[in-house]
């Protein structure tokens, strides 16, 4: 894979290659048998006896995944490990066993003309570990500072699933409140600028900093080699994503006794200041103010006492001591046990004074301001020189603080891609489609001004302009990469929707008719709309996925949508603090093989008398019959031979396979055109979406560039565009096209231009059909 400006490129044909591509997994976030439901077996051995051998799925079931994900479409994997996965056990001790599963695989992959970058995930929005209520690193590190993940809870510490009371009702969104709270504050700061900020932190005679650093890029490094040492460079893996969403700790704040002023921070629940997170991690009971998410921004609530109990979120000498026995440490005498910041003197433990509110927004002994990006390009140079020690082209996914603006790039780092996040955070807070929406990107760069009302000057009302909204902000997001990263392309790592979305009372797409019956709501009880399928063309989930993929194909974007999760379940969706973005559900009587993923509360829950659950209130029904017909097998395509080492037969014997379970989230925006490969720049793609009135569309506009070997290759998905025999229409302005069979779901189409000059506004239009 070559780099070409802003564009991915065919390295053989000078193709540009457009990547659809998806997350495997948010399941890979978790260990086998530890959803994050689920209390049993949490935390026993400092959880260095977990495994992640079969995550995202076992092996047997590899074929049955990644068939269905190339049958829509994908041609892109971002291939979740976590450093836990493989450091769980202890500083340096790998787990041999779940790297052979990656590279196994990595080659069945390999088979289905997929390709992948590595993301090294820690979740979500800066929040370190699963201990601390997100995912991604070993249980071990926050042994190594100090801390007691079972006294989080009492201390708002952090506020974990598997320790919630009763886990169905871990509020929605509140994980993403972790990052600033004091587990996941103290980890990031230690590891991004624990030498500045917390010198008295050494370990076998090195600093934490370093201590932690070289054992994460060493993990990672341990994945490399072996998919060096198998032949998966660039056949199959093309690179490496930075760490997933990077926390910044408690770099700047400049008061730890103040919230941040912005209200276009996320603030939910308990809010306790830096301050406050210090002094209720060391036992001392504190009044904290508690906010709700509002549209315009958090509002305060209430304040309420918490830990009046007294406990300590960190390790007493004893346990301290047991836990060095157990790893091997041996802290520097300076390094006592107790609150790091105390030990540094930023606020006094006996008088429970602050002394120093702006510890973290200078350097102690320079006074210069603290950038918290200089401490992460540091950190970027060091894991990029270690990976391309092993992998010496590959390429760089650099990924800066989730929703910032990028920092200058230094020159020095090559190869490089932009791999910014995005979601629409209304939808995803509120689980619920609405006929308004902000655009929150171009809000936080300060387009609409100061004050209250810049909130109402970046309103949007109705799906027409909450559609546009979210091409503008996408638009802000690739022209800032452009600027400050440079000519490379842009990916967006994660974009994607919560299908557990509620009904919505104004189900219109029309501004108007959402004003009328908002007015109508202060006279009247207006009735809810009846449930929707999922799959019909009206669900909020089709109209909110479709909303995303326009916004995505209008800026010609690359992307990975977050997620495919093959054991999603119908109670707890993605297994994972109430997420349920998986692309994919089996049906309800299906029974996953693993069964420590149950449904079943009474197995998940061990404290409590909790009733029974009930079934997931998301009504999902099978798609409707196609209009396709199944189609026969045909020899190999020439795409898929190029892009695979298996020979046809085995391939053939692959994509021929009967997929054994049902997608009842086959949500219908979710099948559409896509142009794997184009010869020349592309310029323009419009869908349009099929309805059970009105016929899909797909128009796809590029300049054409002669010295690009091969024709322009167009997954076109069977359901909605059966073969041309079969009322799809097919015209192009200049070329002739043809199609090329290669699975009953999807179709190849080859449009070829044979003209010796390049050609502007060369178009295609296809025009399919609309639901049965």
């Amino acid at each position: 894979m070559e780099l070409n400006g802003p564009w991915f490129t065919d390295k053989k044909t000078s193709r540009i290659v457009l990547f659809k591509g998806v997350n495997l997994s948010g399941g890979a976030k978790l260990p086998v048998g530890m959803p994050s439901h689920q209390r049993h077996g949490y935390w026993v051995d400092y959880d260095r006896k977990v495994s992640f051998v079969g995550r995202p799925f076992p092996l047997d079931e590899a074929d049955e995944h990644l068939q269905r994900l190339v049958s829509l479409g994908f041609n892109l994997l971002r291939f979740v490990v976590t450093w836990e996965a493989i450091e769980h056990e202890g500083p340096g001790i790998y787990d041999q066993d779940y790297i052979d599963y990656l590279m196994a695989l990595l080659k069945r992959c390999q088979h289905y003309g997929l390709q992948a970058f590595i993301d090294p995930h820690q979740d979500s929005a800066s929040i370190w570990s699963r201990h601390c209520g997100g995912s991604g690193h070993p249980g071990w590190t926050l042994t190594l500072a100090g801390l007691n993940p079972l006294n989080f809870p009492d201390t708002n510490a952090a506020i974990v699933h598997n320790l919630y009371p009763d886990p169905r009702e871990y509020p929605k969104m509140i994980w993403n409140t972790n990052y600033a709270k004091l587990a996941a504050a103290t980890l990031f700061t230690l590891f991004f600028a624990g030498k500045t900020f917390a010198p008295k932190c050494i370990v076998n005679g090195v600093h934490v900093q370093d201590y932690l650093q070289s054992h994460y890029i060493n993990s990672l490094q341990q994945i490399a080699k072996a998919i060096h040492a198998n032949g998966l460079e660039n056949t199959v893996v093309i690179g490496y994503d930075t760490m997933n969403e990077p926390g910044q700790g408690y770099l700047p704040i400049p008061r730890l006794d103040q919230l941040s002023k912005e209200d276009t921070d996320f603030k939910m629940g308990l809010t306790p200041t830096a301050y406050q997170g210090m002094l209720l991690g060391s036992g001392i009971p504190t009044k904290v103010e508690s906010w709700e998410f509002k549209w315009n921004g958090p509002k305060k609530t209430r304040e309420e006492l918490v830990n009046p109990g007294n406990v300590v979120a960190w390790l007493t000498d004893d346990e301290l001591k047991e836990a060095c026995d157990v790893f091997g440490w041996e802290r520097d005498p300076a390094w006592t046990a107790g609150c790091i910041w105390a030990l540094h003197g930023v606020w006094d433990k006996t008088t429970h004074q602050l002394l120093k509110p702006d510890y973290f927004a200078t350097h102690p002994v320079t006074g210069k301001p603290t950038v918290y990006i200089d401490y992460w390009l540091e950190h970027v140079h060091h894991y990029a020189s270690a990976l391309r020690a092993v992998h010496s082209d590959a390429i760089l996914f650099v990924q800066p603080p989730v929703l910032e603006v990028p920092p200058k790039m230094p020159s020095t780092l090559e190869r490089i891609v932009y791999a910014p996040h995005w979601y629409d955070g209304l939808t995803l807070v509120k689980k619920k489609w609405c006929n308004y929406n902000v655009d929150f990107i171009n809000l936080n760069r300060g387009k609409y001004g100061t004050g209250p009302l810049r909130f109402l000057r970046a309103l949007r009302v109705g799906e027409k302009a909450i559609r546009q909204c979210f091409v503008d902000q996408l638009k802000t997001i690739q022209t800032e990469g452009l600027k400050n990263v440079g000519n490379y392309p842009c990916i967006l790592g994660e974009i994607g929707i919560p299908y557990d979305l509620e009904v919505s009372d104004a189900s219109s797409t029309s501004s108007v008719a959402y004003w009328w019956n908002w007015c109508l709501s202060f006279f009247t009880q207006t009735s809810r709309v009846a449930e929707t399928s999922i799959n019909s063309s009206n669900s909020p989930q089709n109209r909110a996925l479709d909303a995303n993929f326009n916004a995505l194909e209008k800026n010609l974007l690359n992307y990975t949508l977050w997620n495919y999760m093959s054991d999603n379940s119908q109670v707890w969706g993605d297994e994972w603090n109430g997420e349920d973005l998986s692309i994919f559900q089996a049906p309800a009587n299906t029974s996953l093989k693993n069964p420590a993923y149950s449904d079943d509360l009474e197995a998940v829950i061990t404290s409590g008398s909790i009733a029974e659950s009930s079934s997931s209130s998301n009504t999902v029904v099978a798609m409707p019959n196609s209009p396709a017909k199944k189609m026969p097998w045909n020899a190999t395509d020439d795409y898929m031979d190029r892009m695979t080492n298996a020979s046809t037969d085995s391939l053939q014997g692959l994509l021929q396979q009967t997929q054994q379970q049902t997608n009842v989230r086959n949500v219908i925006s979710l099948h559409r055109p896509h142009p794997m490969l184009t010869a020349g720049i592309p310029t323009g793609i419009n869908f349009i979406s099929p309805t059970e009135s009105a016929s899909a569309i797909f128009e796809y506009t590029m300049h054409y560039q002669p010295q690009c070997d091969g024709p322009t290759e167009i997954y076109v998905p069977s359901c909605y565009f059966p073969l041309p025999a079969e009322n799809t229409k097919v015209s192009v302005t200049v070329g002739t096209w043809k199609a090329q069979t290669t699975h009953n779901a999807y179709w190849t189409l080859l449009w070829t231009i044979e003209e010796g000059d390049a050609i502007p506004n060369a178009t295609l239009k296809i025009e399919g059909v609309s639901i049965v």
